[in-house]
C-alpha cells in the first residue's frame, strides 16, 4: 500500500475524530438555573472570574473562598444565586463543614452538578534540592491533597446528580519545566484524575481536566516569585549553592522578568474552559489552554526527553543573558 495513502488516511481520521469531539463537545445540558456547583479557591482568578459567569448564566452556585473578607467581597458582587463559603482545601474539618453547609442548602434529592477544584498556590520556587520537605507538603498539601480530599468528600453529591469533578492542573502537569513542587503536585493531580475518572466511568459522573498555560494571575506576580526565591536562596547552605551557579537572585530576577511579560492577561479562556466543562453533555477529558500550551509546549512533550532537557536548558540561559 502506498504510503502516501497511508499517511494521508491516517491524517483524515485524526481530523475527523478532532471535528466530531468538537462538535460533540457544543452539545449543551441547559436548565442551568436547577444545578448547582461548587467552586474552590474564589478568593481572586479564574475562581473568581468563573462564580460570577457561572452566577450570569444562571447557575446555582457555591463559592469557596479561604478568608471571609474575600467571601463577603465576592457575595457583594453577585446575585442571590451565589452563595459564598469559608472553605481551606488543607483542613479536613474545614471540608467536612463545607459539605454539611452544602447539603443543607441543596434541594431535597438533589446533588451537586460539578464540583470545581480550582484552589491552588505555586510553591516554593528554587531547584529542587534546595527545597524542604516542608516546602513540597505546603505545595502538595493545597494542590493535590486538599483537591483529593474535597472530590473525596463531595463526591456521593455529585454522584447523586451524575454531574462531574473539574480539576485544574497545569502544562506543568505535562511538563516538568520549572518549579519543582509545582510540578510534582500536578503531576499528581494528573494522575488521580485520570484514575478517578475510569473508576466512576459507569456511575455516570464525569472527570475533567484543565490544563492551563502561563497566564497573568495574582499567583505569579513577579515580586511574589522573586521573594519565595530569595527565601529559599538564604535557607540553602552555601556548599549547596556553588553547584547552581545560574540560580543567582539576579538570573532569577530576570527570568520571572522576561517569563511575566510573557504570560496571557485572558484569564477568560480558562474561565471558558471551565463553564465548557460544566456545560458540555460530551465535555472534553482535557482541556490545553493557552496559545503557549497548545504550540511550543505540546511539541517539547512528543519529542525526544534529550532534545527536550537541552532546548529547556538552552532557553533558561537565554533568558538570563
Amino acid at each position: 500500500m502506498n504510503c502516501c495513502f497511508v499517511a494521508g488516511l491516517f491524517v483524515a481520521v485524526v481530523l475527523i475524530y478532532q471535528l466530531v469531539t468538537w462538535l460533540r463537545s457544543r452539545i449543551r445540558v441547559g436548565d442551568y438555573h436547577k444545578k448547582h456547583v461548587l467552586v474552590t479557591g474564589c478568593d481572586t482568578g479564574f475562581g473568581n472570574l468563573l462564580a460570577k459567569r457561572l452566577d450570569v448564566l444562571g447557575f446555582r452556585v457555591f463559592a469557596a473562598c479561604l478568608t471571609s473578607q474575600a467571601a463577603e467581597k465576592l457575595q457583594e458582587e453577585t446575585s442571590s444565586r451565589v452563595t459564598t463559603l469559608v472553605l481551606d482545601v488543607t483542613d479536613e474539618k474545614s471540608i467536612s463543614a463545607a459539605r454539611d453547609f452544602v447539603a443543607a442548602r441543596l434541594p431535597e434529592g438533589q446533588g451537586l452538578w460539578g464540583v470545581v477544584n480550582n484552589a491552588g498556590i505555586i510553591g516554593p520556587l528554587a531547584p529542587s534540592e534546595w527545597v524542604s520537605r516542608d516546602g513540597y507538603q505546603t505545595c502538595l498539601a493545597v494542590n493535590l491533597l486538599g483537591l483529593i480530599d474535597v472530590t473525596r468528600t463531595f463526591l456521593p453529591l455529585v454522584r447523586r446528580a451524575r454531574g462531574r469533578v473539574v480539576n485544574i492542573s497545569s502544562v506543568l502537569g505535562r511538563i516538568a519545566v520549572a518549579h519543582s513542587p509545582n510540578c510534582v503536585s500536578y503531576y499528581g493531580v494528573e494522575a488521580f484524575s485520570d484514575c478517578l475518572r475510569r473508576e466512576v466511568y459507569r456511575q455516570g459522573v464525569q472527570v475533567c481536566i484543565i490544563e492551563p498555560g502561563a497566564f497573568k494571575t495574582d499567583m505569579f506576580r513577579q515580586d511574589s516569585l522573586l521573594k519565595s526565591f530569595k527565601m529559599s536562596y538564604d535557607a540553602t547552605p552555601a556548599d549547596i549553592r556553588q553547584h547552581y551557579p545560574e540560580f543567582t537572585v539576579e538570573a532569577v530576577d530576570k527570568i520571572t522578568t522576561r517569563t511575566s511579560a510573557m504570560r496571557s492577561p485572558k484569564l477568560h479562556l480558562v474561565v471558558d474552559a471551565y463553564v465548557l466543562a460544566l456545560t458540555s453533555w460530551f465535555p472534553p477529558i482535557r482541556q490545553l489552554v493557552g496559545s503557549d500550551v497548545r504550540l511550543f509546549n505540546r511539541l517539547l512533550w512528543n519529542l525526544p526527553t534529550p532534545l527536550t532537557d537541552w532546548i529547556l536548558v538552552k532557553l533558561r540561559e537565554l533568558l538570563v543573558n
